[in-house]
């Protein structure tokens, strides 16, 4: 039996024996097995940089004392043991656990342990220490304890345990039973008592398994001083609670780690876990405290907000700086340009991601710096006082995850960006990239869906563009006996495509064109010509003279040419077997090319690629694949187009493939053959 299966087969059989008796048996911290130590891979994944033996976590109510008062706090477990495999795998030895605090009260850690295990020819056992643990502020509401386990190797063994009290019901604790790493085993068990209503959500890939859920009585004890009379010698009353708890335990096995691959949204969308939103809670004979919210709610605290619609009606400095900028202004298209220009060019982004101000918006125009809400807050600020009918749009970022809509919080959102309504069209603004024009939002932004936020009410506005990122090169090129290619080049770069190109540039051509020099040093490029580098709202286009050297293999009297000299697909992206999860880009991609090609005189075609075309599913995208002579010129093309910003899992097979076959036909070789002048017609 080989380390591997003597680990699962014992860990196994404790959990089975475990989960048989609920908590009566378990492992526990502190007694770490030989097995576990000498255990040199994960055979189910030996790519794997560490594993996650073991994850235990428990929920449940408990009272606290504060004062002469008592009130519920909810409480929260957890113990976690992982196999460092390779020094990649050090990462997993730093933990960083999230706390909030609010005006009535925060939550605390406590019991916080940690041991690093090793072997070298006995066990050697290092503890996390005090002066090791930190506290760091992450947000203006969350805080969070970091530490890293001490005396990391490849073959350790760490393990910690610790404890959150919260005061606030609705943080009740999620539970991720999948990471980027494989877990042998991870299990979660929550009390509940029948006062509290949480809405139970899983989400992921991976299925996730529950017991039979039981009921068990509880006793809580309450204490509070009746200060009704304001007599000093008020008395303290007490009494007990005594509802029944709901009582389950969710639990995963042998779950393989999230494999990341490329054009996805946020991990944290996709990762197996358990989510718990309060609805509601009522005590014996008390109050219901009715926590559903809606989106009218959610827009109703936005627009109340001091901070979120406050803001926009704080808009007096305004009248004195709008007539100027938009006195040349003909139409309400003009008036809205120039305003979005006016902030995006004088307001810098300082990269903070909020969905309130912290400042108002005097001061920002004054600082010429703001958050993404400040800055576009003040875009709708500006706008409405031109007459332009403008309403922020809240949404969540990619790598903040999808906002779910039947989950309506403001907690889901971290973003702020600015829509107009002209006549019967809709324009999407963000300023703060000083790179996207009108119609075009920055990439962090294109996830899904965002909520519009009106005086009155609010809905849901995609996301979704109907721009993507479109490349287009033309190369006129004549081709010398000497295996020489020599003419123009010219590439136009739209929407998406351009941004990403002007911010390459970032106003600097002269350190582009060096770049573009070196990275294509066989090219001999010269006469470099610019256009529309600062016109955002038209294709930027870079022309130039080349001379290319070293492409092209003579044989004898043949040479090889591949006809695809830039923006070849030179791998597949996606690799793996199948996919769990969508394929997403973002925004449609297109690329044109094409090649015309003078041969020298006294060469002719012996062989070429054939013309072809594949196409992708429900209109998914396309590639067609062009070649054509004429007299002593071969022009060859091709048109790449994805079709669309996401593919489903189901569709998966089908992209791969479609990328293979791109592969494959871009490195198709055109042949030429030498022949006497007379063959020639």
């Amino acid at each position: 039996m080989n380390d591997l299966m003597k680990i699962t087969f014992s860990l196994l059989l404790i959990l089975i024996a475990g989960n048989s008796k609920a908590e009566t048996e378990k492992i526990k911290f502190g007694k770490v097995s030989m097995e576990e130590l000498e255990m040199k891979v994960y055979e189910q994944d030996t790519s794997a940089v560490a594993v996650i033996l073991y994850d235990s976590g428990a929920s449940y109510f408990e009272t606290e004392a504060k004062n002469d008062d008592t009130d519920f706090v909810c409480k929260f477990e957890r113990h976690v043991r992982i196999k460092i495999l390779k020094p990649e795998g050090f990462d997993f030895a730093t933990f960083k656990i999230p706390i909030y605090h609010g005006e009535n009260g925060e939550e605390k850690t406590s019991s916080i342990k940690g041991r690093t295990y090793n072997l070298d020819g006995k066990i050697l056992i290092d503890k996390l220490e005090k002066n090791s643990i930190f506290k760091e502020k992450t947000t203006p509401s969350w805080n969070r304890i970091k530490f890293t386990m001490p005396n990391i190797k490849v073959g350790s063994v760490i393990e910690i345990k610790y404890q959150i009290s919260s005061p606030f019901y609705q943080n009740f604790r999620a539970w991720q039973f999948q990471y980027s790493i494989p877990v042998v085993y991870s299990k979660y068990n929550t009390r509940i008592p029948s006062y509290f209503n949480y809405q139970i959500t899983t989400k992921g890939y991976y299925p996730i398994k529950k017991l039979d859920e039981t009921s068990r009585p509880e006793n809580f004890l309450i204490r509070y001083r009746d200060n009704s009379t304001g007599n000093v010698d008020s008395k303290v009353h007490q009494y007990t609670l005594t509802p029944n708890s709901n009582v389950n335990e969710y639990y995963a096995e042998n779950i393989p780690s999230f494999k990341k691959e490329s054009y996805m949204l946020a991990e944290e969308n996709y990762f197996s876990c358990i989510e718990f939103e309060l609805q509601s809670y009522k005590y014996d004979y008390g109050v219901l405290h009715n926590f559903t919210s809606t989106w009218e709610d959610v827009q109703d605290k936005l627009i109340k907000s001091d901070d979120f619609g406050g803001v926009l009606k704080k808009d007096g400095f305004i009248k004195d700086i709008l007539p100027e900028l938009i006195a040349d202004a003909k139409s309400e298209e003009e008036k809205t340009s120039l305003i979005f220009q006016a902030v995006q060019n004088n307001i810098k982004w300082n990269e903070k991601y909020r969905l309130f101000c912290d400042k108002n918006l005097r001061t920002i125009w004054k600082e010429k710096s703001g958050s993404s809400a400040e800055i576009n807050l003040l875009l709708v600020a500006m706008l409405r006082m031109a007459g332009i009918q403008t309403n922020p749009v809240v949404l969540s970022t990619r790598q903040n995850g999808i906002i779910h809509p039947s989950h309506p919080t403001i907690t889901q959102m971290n973003y702020v960006i600015a829509c107009a309504k002209i006549g019967d069209k809709i324009y999407l603004m963000d300023a703060t990239d000083p790179y996207c024009p009108i119609g075009i939002l920055p990439f962090r932004c294109l996830n899904d869906k965002g909520r519009l936020i009106t005086e009155t009410n609010s809905e849901w506005i995609n996301l979704e563009t109907n721009k993507g990122s479109k490349c287009a090169i033309v190369s006129t090129l004549n081709l010398t006996e000497e295996g020489t290619l020599k003419g123009k080049v010219t590439e136009a770069f739209y929407d998406y495509e351009g941004v990403d190109i002007r911010k390459t540039i970032s106003n600097n051509t002269d350190g582009y064109t060096e770049k573009l020099k070196s990275d294509y040093e066989d090219w001999n490029i010269s006469e470099i010509e610019y256009k529309n580098l600062e016109d955002k709202n038209k294709p930027l286009k870079i022309s130039y003279s080349t001379e290319i050297e070293n492409l092209v293999n003579m044989e004898g009297e043949r040479i090889y040419l591949n006809p695809i000299l830039k923006n070849k697909t030179q791998e597949n992206p996606f690799k793996l077997e199948q996919r769990e999860y969508p394929v997403n880009f973002g925004y449609p991609i297109t690329v044109n090319y094409l090649l015309i090609l003078e041969l020298p005189a006294n060469y002719t075609i012996e062989e070429q690629p054939k013309s072809s075309k594949i196409t992708l599913p429900d209109n998914g995208g396309e590639y067609i694949y062009q070649i054509n002579q004429s007299a002593n010129k071969v022009m060859i093309k091709y048109s790449f187009n994805t079709g669309k910003s996401q593919y489903l899992p189901s569709e998966y097979d089908y992209l791969k493939e479609f990328y293979n076959y791109v592969i494959t036909k871009e490195n198709q070789i055109l042949v030429l053959k030498k022949v006497e002048p007379t063959a020639i017609k």
